[in-house]
């Protein structure tokens, strides 16, 4: 008995002097994580880390915090306007080196249809879009998804949140060409479009708001071909989309890079929709885990 108590006392310090490397951390993340800035390249080329071996890959894009709750991972990538990312049991991850970029929700307009309208619908049309944009944040955002979630129609998700902060509104006809909205195929994108439709359609304007039939290429794609008008986008990932990830490209900014394809960006709002790194919180507990730069004593070091 003497020497079994001595054997599990030996086993107990061992266990406690076992390295924090020795804990299995899965990360759940997108497909391409391995080779998005926003993710696994990211946390290579900034915070030293290479997340290859716990790398647990999706197949729906955001169902990381599912692969929390289904216990496959332990940290997961989320998109930050998820409503689940407000659940008191999941914690956001500090980005402590700034590896995410800021992508903010904004309405792309054609030049083309501001031109059509003269200096004063221009004027028109750029403020109540304005007014929409800086209605909207991230948290807002969140309200919109869950909506969604619920089983309402983005239409009707759009067009509840115009009434709600008072946009719209103004004479009953406006003289112009119709406004064409192109929304890429995801339900965030398609209730986005709806709520700068109904804030122009409500002052009387007249708007089709319609599927790019694909994502940002294809959104980019029309825009240039004047077969859409507007398209609500996110700051970061279009800049990147147009330009790459070279620093000295970015640097061009969203509105000079969008004047090469006659389009301009309106006012950011502050709604945004980029990765953020997520856990259960009695896992943060357990791990130790506030911020990003906390996974290294989990993850291995990336090697060059």
């Amino acid at each position: 008995m003497r020497a079994f108590a001595l054997a599990l006392g030996v086993g107990l310090l061992l266990a406690a002097a076992a390295p924090a490397q020795a804990q299995t951390v899965r990360f759940a993340a997108p497909p391409d994580c391995l080779t998005n800035t926003g993710c696994g390249a990211g946390l290579r080329s900034v915070y030293g880390l290479d997340v290859g071996p716990s790398f647990v890959p999706l197949e729906v894009a955001d169902a990381g915090i599912s692969a929390l709750d289904n216990g496959l991972a332990e940290v997961a990538v989320a998109f930050s306007s998820n409503p689940a990312v407000s659940r008191p049991d999941i914690v956001t991850l500090r980005d402590d080196r700034r590896m995410l970029y800021a992508d903010r929700v904004v309405p792309v307009v054609r030049r083309g249809l501001l031109h059509a309208y003269g200096a004063r619908g221009a004027a028109d049309i750029k403020r109540r879009l304005d007014a929409a944009s800086a209605a909207l944040s991230t948290l807002a955002l969140r309200g919109l998804n869950q909506w969604l979630v619920d089983g309402r129609i983005p239409e009707a998700v759009g067009g509840e949140f115009v009434d709600a902060n008072g946009l719209g509104g103004g004479r009953s006809a406006r003289h112009g060409p119709r406004i064409v909205i192109g929304y890429q195929d995801f339900a965030e994108n398609e209730v986005l479009a709806y709520l700068y439709a109904e804030t122009l359609r409500t002052a009387g304007y007249r708007v089709r708001v319609r599927s790019v039939h694909g994502l940002r290429p294809q959104a980019v794609a029309l825009l240039r071909r004047a077969k859409i008008d507007l398209t609500p986008d996110y700051s970061g990932s279009l800049l990147r989309y147009l330009v790459g990830t070279r620093p000295e490209r970015l640097r061009a900014g969203l509105r000079r890079t969008l004047a090469r394809i006659h389009a301009e960006p309106l006012r950011l709002s502050g709604a945004q929709d980029r990765n953020v790194l997520v856990t259960k919180r009695d896992t943060a507990t357990r791990l130790g885990l506030r911020s990003i730069s906390d996974l290294a004593r989990y993850w291995p070091p990336a090697t060059r």
